[in-house]
């Protein structure tokens, strides 16, 4: 088991604030998947967990050790002969979560925005399998980009959803912008998604510092709503590439926790000195951490699971415990 506690000061990669809280964060049962592509997505439901990948056309469950249980087709894609869905069609699954949709408990996945039409989706599928809407996020994600007051060359990626009781937030990953994290009403991103909302105007946004590497600023890639702390839990990790198409060297994730009273639409939050790095040994692990989800919570600790896509067809998953 490997600990790295947010109280020191690793000079390798950001400067401290002594006012960050010391969190302790330990992972463990680092897992290869050499089945399941590109995770990106992750939540658990009933004590099991369900899992998306980028590029693939399939929805998984998992066993404990993060084998596939089952897995059911979400839509035909053109796949290649691995499996993947062909780069130019790829919807891109890049976050997952559970929502009520008309009263029924629902996953959902959408698409990360990063390429017009094709990677603007969302799928909503019950959890009885009897409801499936597919609901374009075209002009959700046009709301998206005048909320963050992005200009023309900049370019929405979205990598995490998390929902509490009464907002969803939608986290954008700046390495095509910039990092945000959008705050929506639940009741009218529930309706958009239904279709009863055409657009959506009342969107905050929240932008996001997050820490450098090798001149590479860290993206936001995942996020869980932690109840009983009334925060987020999100997940970060660093490419050395400067658009949300192509994909970069891997320099490492990081792991930590924003207080949902910390968020402000006038200023940019600074999380540098509050996400936790990875490390083995002393040493930045060389993983992409997409997705988080929690298998325990409680007022002061947290367990649960990372996911990583590879870059190269395959998955790798972590347990995890938190403390604050």
């Amino acid at each position: 088991m490997k600990r790295t506690m947010l109280g020191l000061c690793f000079s390798a990669l950001f400067s401290c604030s002594l006012s960050a809280q010391t969190m302790d964060f330990d992972f463990s049962n680092r897992t290869l998947n050499k089945d399941l592509p590109s995770a990106s997505g992750l939540v658990v439901n009933n004590n099991q967990l369900f899992a998306v990948g980028d590029d693939s056309p399939w929805f998984y469950q998992l066993n404990d050790d993060f084998t596939i249980a089952q897995k059911d087709l979400i839509k035909e894609y053109p796949v290649r002969d691995n499996g993947r869905i062909v780069k130019k069609v790829k919807p891109d699954f890049e976050a997952l979560d559970n929502i009520q949709i008309n009263g029924k408990p629902a996953f959902i996945l959408i698409g990360s925005g990063s390429k017009l039409d094709v990677r603007e989706w969302a799928f909503i599928i019950s959890h009885d399998q009897e409801l499936k809407i597919e609901r374009s996020l075209k002009p959700l994600y046009k709301n998206l980009r005048t909320a963050a007051g992005y200009s023309a060359d900049q370019e929405i990626n979205i990598e995490g959803l998390a929902t509490s009781e009464d907002s969803a937030f939608v986290i954008n990953r700046g390495n095509g912008g910039s990092n945000v994290i959008f705050e929506i009403p639940l009741e009218t991103f529930h309706d958009y998604l239904v279709g009863t909302l055409a657009t959506v105007s009342d969107v905050k946004a929240y932008h996001i510092e997050l820490p450098v590497v090798e001149g590479f600023e860290a993206g936001l890639s995942g996020a869980e709503y932690w109840k009983e702390d009334d925060s987020l839990v999100v997940t970060a990790s660093i490419e050395a590439t400067g658009d949300a198409y192509n994909d970069g060297e891997i320099l490492g994730s990081f792991v930590g926790v924003v207080k949902l009273d910390d968020l402000d639409t006038d200023k940019t939050v600074d999380l540098s000195a509050n996400l936790l790095p990875l490390l083995e040994n002393g040493k930045r692990v060389i993983t992409k951490i997409e997705s988080v989800a929690f298998t325990k919570q409680s007022n002061n600790k947290l367990a649960g699971v990372l996911a990583s896509d590879n870059d190269d067809g395959t998955s790798e998953f972590f347990n995890f415990t938190l403390s604050r």
